[in-house]
This record gives C-alpha cells, structure tokens and sequence, in this order.
C-alpha cells in the first residue's frame, strides 16, 4: 500500500516545494494538502480521513501547529507528525505531543529525505507486526499497534486495546514479550509491558496512559525509564541536526 501524507500549511509556496521534494523521492506517495488546522482536523476526526505521516507548520493563523497536533493525538496515536518551522522555540512542546521530528525552514532535501526515510521504516514495521493466539479453541490476531498495555493475571495474558476491548489467552510475559517490537513496548513490572506510543506521562514510579495508570516496580525502574527516554530521543533527538 502506498504511504499517505498531509501536509498542513497556511504558505502555499511551502506546501508547493514540500510537496514536489516527497513526489521526487516515491512518486507513489498519496498527498493531501491542507491549509490551516481546523480544516485539517475536522476531516481527521469526524470525516475519517487518514494519512501515515503529516507535516505540520506551527504558525499558522487560528489554531496553531501544537493545538493542532494535541487534538489529533488523542485519536491518532500512530501518526508520524513532522513539525515544520522556521523557529526552534517550539521544539520543547513538539515532546510533549509525542512528534516524530522536527524540521527547521527552510530544510534541504537530503535533511528531509533522512526524517522520511526513518519514518517510513517505523510505519512498515508497525503495519507487520501482529500477534496471534488461540483461547478456548478460537484463534486471534491483534495489531500491535492496537495494543494498549498487557497484563498478566493468574496464568492469563490480557491483551488491553486502545479500543477499551480486552482479548486474552494462556501464556507467560516472559514470553510473549520475545513477540513484540522491541521499540515499541516496555517492561515496567512483572505483571506488566506497556506501549510506548500510548504513554502520556512518566513519573517517579509509574506511567500513565490517558485515564489509565500503569507502576513501574522498582526492578524495572532505571531500564524502563531509560528505554522510555531512548524511544523519545530516537523521535526527536536528532531533530534540531542539519
């Protein structure tokens, strides 16, 4: 399937360059191009538009780029948002939202290029990686990307999805930890793996994940919360590089 791209920008100049740099590099890529954020999130939210990657500008008349981004995070855990901006000042904010990268204007092709290359590599893993079992003689296959956070209780794996729905089967976290993307889950506990992308805070000696909080036992807590600042700075520690 081709990869899908939003570019959301008030400067039509931008969007016009943005747009002819990505159709060089795949000609394939589908680009829809939107020019303010309420637009932009009305189709996303309500009219059930989708794209893998957006670029979004951060200035932009109305809602700006960060609201932008908060109000489609909610919903759209997996996107890969891109800001785009002539200024850094933004940067701190752009974690918050759990953004990709972020790109100064104006950027060069090969800067760009590197960004895209990296987010279509995480999009392809994503969108292969499932995991499948059987309870009680009926088979399953969940989305790892659906998966909220498991659990393990009395001799049973809860799978707990990001659509408030639980599956489960027999087995141990042990081992089904060896099943799922490295980059994408931590362990916090013995009863306990979270998703990364669906973490909204980490504090001393838990996670929280919108309305749900997960602890971090002590046994876990250094390499859980430097796995957590490792998947934070691979999105955006090399952000401000040229």
């Amino acid at each position: 399937m081709p990869i899908k791209i939003a570019i959301c920008d008030d400067t039509a100049e931008d969007i016009v360059r943005l747009s002819g740099d990505l159709s060089t590099y795949d000609p394939s890529f589908e680009i829809v191009t939107y020019t303010n954020g309420e637009t932009l999130i009305e189709e996303f939210l309500d009219s059930g538009s989708s794209a893998d990657i957006l670029f979004l500008d951060i200035y932009m008349p109305g809602i700006d780029g960060i609201k932008t981004a908060q109000s489609l995070r909610g919903k759209r855990k997996d996107l890969k948002i891109i800001f785009v901006s002539s200024s850094q000042e933004h940067y701190p904010q752009a974690y918050e939202v759990f953004a990709f990268n972020y790109l100064l204007k104006p950027f060069d092709r090969k800067r760009l290029y590197s960004v895209l290359e990296r987010a279509i590599d995480e999009i392809k893993r994503e969108h292969s990686h499932k995991i499948s079992f059987s309870y009680k003689s009926a088979l399953y296959s969940v989305d790892c990307r659906d998966i909220l956070y498991l659990e393990s209780r009395d001799k049973l794996l809860l799978f707990h999805l990001a659509d408030g729905s639980t599956s489960r089967c027999y087995g141990k976290l042990d081992e089904i930890a060896q099943e799922l993307p490295m980059h994408s889950f931590i362990r916090c506990h013995q009863s306990f793996i979270v998703n990364t992308s669906y973490v909204t805070e980490m504090a001393e000696n838990h996670f929280r994940l919108g309305q749900v909080v997960i602890g971090i036992s002590k046994k876990y807590l250094k390499p859980a919360k430097d796995q957590y600042y490792a998947y934070l700075f691979s999105h955006m520690g090399r952000a401000s590089l040229g």
